[in-house]
């Protein structure tokens, strides 16, 4: 029995040496060993960081705008925005004529052209009036030349829009402020002279009671007609002393009431920095659970799942799993030598691929332990997948790898959330083996746990990983059940000639 059983692992091993006697497919196998780090290479690299890098984004501003006056000041919001734009790093800015600017977004020379118009400065200043006009912006793309180039590009249309609306938020508060200061220079203007109002009603009623008085003496020592007369000038006096009474008693509920208003008023500032404060009122702040660098780092799990998967279709285009060697003799030791090439090939993908990924593009991973095991159960999950289809229906099972491949892509939520795809592939996602390898590594790159723990999606694709390995199995089983019977036919007819 030891006998048999060194004698099925030398015949394994002897798969190995089949493969590595052959030049041309050990290169072959090599290079396919690459793929996966060529293919994470070209795009995670292309992609690594394109919102890091706005500032070489070519955007047009075409100033057209003119200068109007409002309320004895000149207004000219077109050059307060050019001014603010040119300390503004976070992107190209090319400060242009209409027609260049047109032009350059036709070639590609510009990702938008933004232009500020001849009305801009008239609008705004008609913000308050009876009759206020918006203020347009006009915005000139082309997506078909670079439609994520247009996609960034609209970021700064929206850099432009919140510079207008803080500009003009804080010109028309400070005119708010500087009306209510106004007035309440004005409340106290007016709240000093009713006091004096007040103040001189009260010395004209002391007048008019010793005019009173006096005539009220005289009367007495008068004759008769002069005495009626003057009786009717103390009853007018009388009357001119109640009025200037309330006069005095108003005036002074006046100055009270606006001395009342003026210190309301001056318990609240109004200055340009509450001005400026009201025009940006909110201040957000951020936080994130877990710490992503840059948009290249975003999509590596799907990028290292994805290249895994190409990787794994290139081997399945080389490698012979249909054929058996001599010295397989039996279905065991056929099985197991194919194994212990594939899982060799996995195995060396899933590492190469790891170093890049450490190493080159030096991504940090929070569970390294995690990360490096996740990494060798999806290449492995992968290259057991291709093999079984290519064994069992060989060329049809490359087309059926491929097809595999393209259904994942959309379901496997790699890219958008999977809420923004369409019904089919919300579907397929939860049966998608791509869906938790990309689960699987985001939460060992990033370290958070998601809505499948990084344990679950583990044991999945193990589960399907174990099964394409039985799987494979059984196809050889099927397959060498077969080769028995036509070698036996073909001996009977042998034998019968």
């Amino acid at each position: 029995m030891l006998k048999n059983e060194e004698g099925r692992r030398q015949t394994m091993i002897h798969e190995l040496k089949t493969v590595f006697s052959k030049k041309m497919l050990i290169i072959s196998l090599i290079a396919v060993m690459f793929l996966p780090v060529i293919y994470s290479a070209s795009f995670l690299t292309s992609m690594w960081d394109p919102y890091g890098k706005t500032e070489d984004l070519p955007i047009a501003v075409v100033n057209e705008d003119q200068e109007v006056e409002l309320e004895g000041e000149s207004i000219h919001i077109g050059e307060e925005i050019v001014a603010e734009l040119k300390g503004n790093d976070d992107f190209e800015w090319h400060f242009v004529g209409s027609d260049e600017a047109h032009a350059g977004v036709v070639k590609g020379d510009y990702y938008a052209s933004i232009t500020l118009p001849e009305d801009f400065s008239s609008n705004a200043s008609s913000l308050l009036t009876d009759e206020p006009k918006e203020m347009a912006l006009d915005v000139e793309t082309n997506p078909g030349y670079s439609y994520s180039g247009k996609s960034i590009a609209d970021q700064s249309i929206l850099a432009v829009e919140t510079a207008v609306a803080s500009e003009v938020r804080e010109l028309y508060t400070e005119k708010v402020f500087e009306t209510v200061n106004d007035m309440n220079d004005g409340y106290k203007e007016a709240s000093s002279g009713a006091g004096e109002l007040a103040d001189g009603a009260e010395q004209l009623a002391e007048s008019a009671g010793q005019l009173g008085d006096g005539m009220e003496a005289l009367a007495a020592q008068a004759p008769s007609p002069l005495a009626a007369e003057l009786e009717k000038l103390i009853e007018g006096n009388k009357q001119i002393s109640q009025g200037i009474d309330e006069l005095g008693s108003g005036s002074a509920s006046l100055s009270d009431e606006l001395s009342a208003a003026s210190e309301e008023i001056s318990a609240y500032a109004f200055e340009t920095a509450n001005a400026k404060l009201i025009s940006e009122p909110v201040e957000v702040n951020k936080e994130t659970v877990t710490e992503v660098e840059n948009y290249g780092q975003s999509f590596a799990p799907y990028i290292i799942a994805l290249s895994l998967f190409v990787g794994a279709i290139a081997f399945s285009t080389i490698y012979p799993f249909r054929t058996r060697d001599r010295e397989s003799t039996t279905l065991l030791i056929w099985w197991g030598s194919k194994l212990s090439v594939i899982l060799a090939q996995g195995t060396f993908q899933a590492a190469l691929l790891a170093v890049f990924i450490l190493k080159v593009l030096d991504i940090p991973v929070e569970n390294l332990g995690s990360f490096l095991l996740i990494l060798f159960v999806i290449s492995n999950t992968w290259m057991f997948i291709l093999s079984v289809l290519v064994a069992a229906f060989d060329k049809v099972g490359n087309f059926l790898g491929i097809l595999l491949l393209v259904l994942q892509l959309g379901a496997s939520e790699g890219t958008f959330p999977i809420q923004l795809t369409n019904g089919f592939f919300q579907a397929v996602h939860p049966y998608s083996p791509m869906t938790y390898a990309i689960k699987a590594l985001r939460e060992s790159i990033f370290g958070f746990e998601g809505n499948v723990p990084f344990e679950q999606a583990l044991w999945i694709l193990v589960a399907i990983l174990l099964a394409m390995i039985l799987l494979l199995g059984a196809v050889y089983y099927f397959r060498f059940q077969k080769e028995r019977k036509t070698a036996s036919e073909l001996a009977k007819r042998g034998a019968a000639v």
